[in-house]
């Protein structure tokens, strides 16, 4: 199982940007020092939800400090850019990571977010489709043209630079209904599944119709890769991580807030409260991997058995204090990464 850290620069108490950026690039550094693979960027704008505004310039950035480790984002939101554009930033992004780039793609969902850039979120899939034709050709075709609903190329045009990773980074798609699972599995693009937002019986499900749409899809060279993120703190004793769970509420709670439009947002900040209906104390700390070492280690297992193949750990969460998810960072490097090198997905067949 691959192992990446997730960074959303997430605010709660409308902390200075460049505080938490500084930090945040400050743990993309130690994920690379501690022998994770991934370091995984979201985009977010408008609100304290999350500064990360621009995944590539963080990517860039960290890529010229931390030498080893791949990058990659989840995810970039792409309805809200110009495909063109955007597969051009992709390229050189690509290029001064020296080809360690993953591309993580979405088509968001915060309706606030939209109307911030006057976008109408209910045409992001159809938008959202064209936009991965037309990168597509981008990366691997001269001269070419294009004719869409939403974006077109009239006049023959070259983009360039072309990315270091022929023909284009790999490409990660974030499924948040069966719809998603089954377009990424026929495009042959790897699946980001949330541990926190879905049930673990529900992941389980969308892994077997993913795999299931992946062979039918005809991608017989290659395994499927599923990626399965959830919130991870590892402390000496229980109760402190449970002193910390406090976080997760918030980030989910501003998350749900934001994905329903009924977040109040004053001068940037989100002002939430508990929805109507979310998971119970126990059931939430199910889904967290959270408590002790040999806890962790269990909950790891258990993503494994999910059918991930690789796991995103979301470790800087709401607001938690930064010595906390630095320390909590290293104890799971060496206490947790040991005990789980060599799991492989219960779900998956071995690699050919």
């Amino acid at each position: 199982m691959r192992i990446g850290t997730f960074h959303l620069v997430g605010a709660p108490n409308m902390d200075p940007a460049e505080r938490r950026i500084n930090d945040t690039i400050e743990q993309m550094v130690l994920a690379d020092e501690l022998g994770l693979d991934y370091v995984w960027v979201a985009e977010h704008h408008f609100s304290n939800y999350g500064y990360s505004t621009n995944p590539l310039l963080l990517i860039a950035k960290a890529s010229a400090l931390a030498k080893r480790i791949r990058f990659g984002q989840a995810i970039i939101v792409t309805p809200l850019w110009q495909p063109l554009r955007l597969a051009e930033d992709i390229a050189v992004t690509d290029i001064l990571t020296g080809g360690r780039l993953d591309l993580g793609v979405g088509r968001g969902y915060q309706p606030m977010e939209f109307a911030g850039f006057d976008l109408n979120i209910d045409e992001s899939r159809d938008v959202f489709n064209e936009q991965m034709e037309l990168m597509t050709l981008a990366w691997s075709r001269d001269d070419f043209t294009f004719e869409g609903q939403h974006f077109r190329v009239p006049h023959p045009i070259t983009v360039l630079p072309r990315p270091v990773q022929t023909p284009h980074p790999p490409i990660w798609m974030a499924a948040q209904s069966a719809t998603s699972v089954d377009w990424a599995a026929r495009q042959g693009y790897s699946l980001l599944l949330s541990g926190s937002t879905t049930s673990q019986d529900q992941i389980a499900e969308w892994v077997d119709r993913y795999r299931g749409a992946w062979q039918a899809a005809g991608h017989a060279d290659r395994e499927p890769r599923i990626s399965i993120q959830r919130f991870v703190h590892v402390t000496e004793t229980e109760a402190e991580a449970r002193e910390a769970v406090w976080q997760t509420r918030w980030q989910r709670r501003t998350a749900d807030s934001l994905r329903q439009g009924i977040s109040q947002i004053v001068a940037g900040q989100n002002h939430t409260v508990p929805p109507a209906e979310e998971p119970t104390e126990e059931a939430w700390w199910d889904r967290l991997v959270y408590g002790t070492p040999d806890r962790c280690i269990a909950e790891m297992h258990r993503t494994a058995a999910m059918g991930a193949t690789d796991f995103i750990g979301w470790f800087d969460v709401g607001g938690l204090p930064i010595d906390d998810v630095r320390r909590s960072m290293r104890m799971f490097a060496r206490e947790v990464m040991p005990a789980v090198a060599g799991v492989t997905s219960s779900r998956m067949p071995a690699h050919r």
